[in-house]
């Protein structure tokens, strides 16, 4: 498996009120039971994933402090499950190794991003996934979208990121208009979808 950068909508309301509590319990006191209550609300959504074994290993682990390995494995499930919005006709992860190269050659801007010479300026997360942990300010994605509007759908031979393109700008709208919604830059392992966020 290779790492790809993704451009994720991300909902910093679930995780500071969810997400971080719980792996801070389980990271700080030794208590998994904020964690497993997470895991259980996503099985709910999808059963056929492989959570119960998570669920069944961790549950009896109160006040054995956990691996840094299993913390960041449960961090690679939960964040994105909870934390990334699942709405009709978005993709929550948009793959922007495929488009940054088109939208360097659009945007001064983009080139920048794409040679990490923009970083993002909001808040570090205590727990990411991938290698993400800043995400935007509310500028940044005023500034984010601007950029992306002056920007005219892909033609010709770039004609094939037209649907990746729409969903970015679908991705910006939702971060612009929730103000509990932001923007986190990440570069992960691809793997199987996990379970959605509700």
């Amino acid at each position: 498996m290779e790492n790809r950068t993704f451009i994720c909508l991300f909902d910093l309301k679930a995780y500071d009120d969810h997400v971080a509590p719980a792996l801070r319990l389980y990271t700080h006191d030794f208590d998994p039971a904020g964690v497993v209550t997470l895991l259980e609300q996503m099985d709910k959504v999808n059963p056929e994933g492989d959570l119960k074994h998570w669920i069944d290993s961790i549950r009896p682990d109160k006040g054995y402090k956990p691996s840094e390995q299993t913390v960041r494995e449960l961090s690679e499930i939960v964040i994105p499950g909870r934390c990334l919005p699942r709405e009709p006709g978005l993709n929550p992860q948009q793959n922007a190794d495929i488009l940054l190269p088109w939208l360097g050659e659009q945007s001064e801007w983009f080139a920048d991003l794409m040679d990490d010479g923009e970083e993002l300026a909001g808040a570090r997360l205590e727990f990411g996934f991938g290698n993400g942990r800043l995400v935007a300010t509310r500028e940044q994605i005023a500034q984010f979208q601007a950029e992306v509007s002056q920007i005219p759908a892909p033609e010709g031979p770039w004609e094939k990121l037209a649907a990746d393109f729409s969903n970015l700008k679908r991705i910006l709208a939702r971060a612009s208009a929730e103000t509990s919604y932001t923007l986190l830059k990440t570069a992960v392992e691809q793997v199987e979808p996990v379970p959605q966020h509700q």
